[in-house]
C-alpha cells in the first residue's frame, strides 16, 4: 500500500515538473517575441489614445490637433486596460505615448494572460482525456508561436484568447454539475470578450444553446434559468454604454459600428465593395486596403484579377491617384468605385458571392502567420529571399499541422464530451460564417480557433482507459 502511494506520488512530481518546465518554455518563446519581435500596430496607438484622454481628461474619445471628440469606434474594454495600467505605472516608467515602452506593463500582463491561457486549456483537454491529453495540450499551446507572438502586440487578441478559452472551461463545469456559481463568472467571460471585440458575441450565440440543453429532461422554466441569467448578466456592462452612446451622439450603438466610424462620418462603402470584387489575401489588405484614401495606392502592386479589361485598369488607377492626391474621401471618387464595383459583379457574380469568399476564409485559415515578423509581404518570390520563403513554407507547415491534428483528434474529444465539444466547434462554425462576411482578410481573425484546436489536437493523446462522463457527454 505504501508502495503504492509513493509510485503515485512520484508520477504527480514528475508530471508537475513536465509540467513546470513546459511553462518556462513558453515563457522563454515569448520573453524572445518580445525582444526581438514585439509590435506596435496603428490600432495600439489608437487604443492608447482613448485610454489617455479618458484617465486624463475624462473624455472616451480620440485626439485631433490640441482638441479632443468623443468617439464610439472602439468598445470600452482595452481601453480599460490601458488606462488601469498606465494610472499604476506611467509615473515610474516617465514613457512617450506611443513608444514601444510606455507598453511595457500591458505586454508583460499579456504575456502572463497568455500563460495563463495555456493552463486553462491543458486543464480542459485534461478534464476531456486525462494526464497525457493535458500535458499534450499545455506542450502545443505554450510552444505554439502564433499565440504568443501576439502575446507581445498590444492588441485585443490575447485578452479575447483568454477570456474565450475561460468562458469553456467555465461551461465545462457547470456541464458537470448544472450550478448557478459557474454561471455568473461565465457570463463575466462572455462580457469580457465582447468589450474586447465585438465579434466575440459569437461565443455567446455558441455556449447558449448548451445551457438549454444541458438539462434536457428538466421541466421547461428550469431549462431556461441558466441561460437567460447568462444572457441578461452578459449584457449588464453595456447598458451605460449604449446609454452614453445614445447621449453623446444620439444613436442606438450597444457594440461598436462595423465601419469603424462615427457618426456622421463618411465610410469608404463603395471602395470596400469594389474591394471585394478581387481582395484574396493579406497582401492585398496591405497594399490597397488600409492605405485608402489617405496613401497612393499603386495598381502596379494589385494583381491581374482587380481588372477585368484594360480600360478598367486605367478607370482604377485614375481614381486611385485622384483619392491618393487628396488623402480623404471624395464622394466623385467613390461613385466611380461604385460604377467598377457593379460593373464587376454583374460580370463575374459567382465569383463575387462564392470564390472569393471562400478564398478569403481559407487564406485566414492557412495563410502563413508572419505578419508580425519581419518576413516579406509576397514571401513567396523566393528568388528575392529565398530564407524568407523556405521559414513562411515552414510557418505555414507548421498551422496545418495544429489544424490537421485537431480535426484528427475531434471525434475522441466527441466521444467524452460531446455538448461541450460540439459548443466548440460550433463557435469555430459561426465565425467562419463570419469571416466569409468581411472585405479585409487578416489572418488574426482566425487566431481565436487556437485554444479550441489544441484541445480537439490533445484528445491524439486521450487515456483510452478513462471512461467516457456520462454527465457533460450526454447531459443527465
Amino acid at each position: 500500500m505504501h508502495a503504492a502511494l509513493t509510485d503515485i506520488s512520484d508520477k504527480q512530481r514528475h508530471r508537475g515538473l513536465v509540467a513546470a518546465f513546459l511553462l518556462a518554455c513558453g515563457f522563454l518563446l515569448r520573453f524572445y517575441f518580445l525582444q526581438k519581435h514585439a509590435f506596435l500596430a496603428a490600432d495600439s496607438i489608437l487604443y492608447q489614445d482613448i485610454a489617455l484622454n479618458w484617465l486624463h481628461h475624462h473624455i472616451y474619445g480620440l485626439t485631433e490637433g490640441v482638441q479632443i471628440r468623443a468617439t464610439l469606434i472602439r468598445l470600452p474594454g482595452y481601453p480599460s486596460i490601458l488606462a488601469a495600467l498606465s494610472w499604476l505605472f506611467d509615473r515610474f516608467l516617465h514613457a512617450t505615448p506611443g513608444t514601444l515602452r510606455s507598453f511595457l506593463p500591458l505586454l508583460w500582463l499579456q504575456i502572463a494572460a497568455d500563460l495563463a491561457t495555456c493552463c486553462i486549456v491543458a486543464i480542459m483537454a485534461r478534464k476531456i482525456g486525462g494526464t497525457a491529453c493535458g500535458l499534450a495540450a499545455l506542450a502545443l499551446a505554450c510552444l505554439c508561436p502564433f499565440t504568443a507572438n501576439y502575446a507581445v502586440a498590444p492588441l485585443t487578441e490575447t485578452f479575447t484568447l483568454f477570456f474565450l478559452a475561460l468562458a469553456f472551461y467555465l461551461l465545462q463545469h457547470w456541464l458537470d454539475d448544472r450550478r448557478t456559481r459557474w454561471v455568473v463568472p461565465l457570463a463575466f467571460a462572455l462580457s469580457c470578450s465582447v468589450l474586447l471585440r465585438p465579434d466575440e458575441g459569437l461565443l455567446a450565440v455558441a455556449l447558449l444553446p448548451v445551457l438549454l440543453m444541458g438539462g434536457r429532461h428538466k421541466p421547461l422554466l428550469q431549462r431556461l434559468q441558466p441561460a437567460t441569467l447568462c444572457v441578461v448578466l452578459t449584457a449588464l456592462p453595456f447598458v451605460p454604454w449604449t446609454i452614453r452612446n445614445y447621449s453623446t451622439f444620439h444613436v442606438f450603438q450597444p457594440i461598436a459600428p462595423k465601419q469603424a466610424v462615427d457618426p456622421g462620418e463618411p465610410a469608404p462603402i463603395h471602395f470596400e465593395r469594389w474591394f471585394r470584387t478581387w481582395g484574396v489575401d493579406f497582401t492585398a489588405t496591405q497594399d490597397a486596403y488600409w492605405n485608402y484614401p489617405e496613401d497612393l495606392i499603386n495598381t502596379a502592386d494589385l494583381p491581374d484579377r482587380a481588372f477585368d479589361s484594360p480600360s478598367q485598369r486605367q478607370q482604377t488607377e485614375k481614381l486611385l491617384q485622384q483619392a491618393g492626391y487628396e488623402g480623404k474621401l471624395n464622394p466623385q471618387v467613390e461613385a466611380g468605385f461604385e460604377t467598377l464595383a457593379r460593373e464587376r459583379v454583374a460580370t463575374h457574380p459567382l465569383r463575387y458571392y462564392l470564390v472569393l469568399p471562400l478564398a478569403r476564409l481559407t487564406n485566414m485559415l492557412f495563410h502563413p502567420r508572419t505578419e508580425m515578423l519581419p518576413v516579406a509581404e509576397r514571401w513567396w518570390q523566393f528568388s528575392k529571399h529565398p530564407w524568407q520563403t523556405i521559414f513562411a513554407l515552414a510557418y505555414g507547415a507548421l498551422n496545418l499541422a495544429y489544424f490537421f491534428a485537431a480535426i484528427a483528434g475531434l471525434r475522441s474529444a466527441l466521444k467524452r464530451e460531446r455538448l461541450l465539444v460540439l459548443s466548440m466547434a460550433g463557435y469555430i462554425a459561426l465565425r467562419c460564417l463570419l469571416l466569409l462576411t468581411l472585405d479585409n482578410p487578416e489572418q488574426r481573425y482566425t487566431l481565436e480557433f487556437f485554444p479550441l484546436l489544441i484541445v480537439f489536437a490533445a484528445c491524439l493523446w486521450m487515456n483510452p482507459r478513462q471512461p467516457p462522463k456520462g454527465s457533460s457527454a450526454d447531459g443527465p
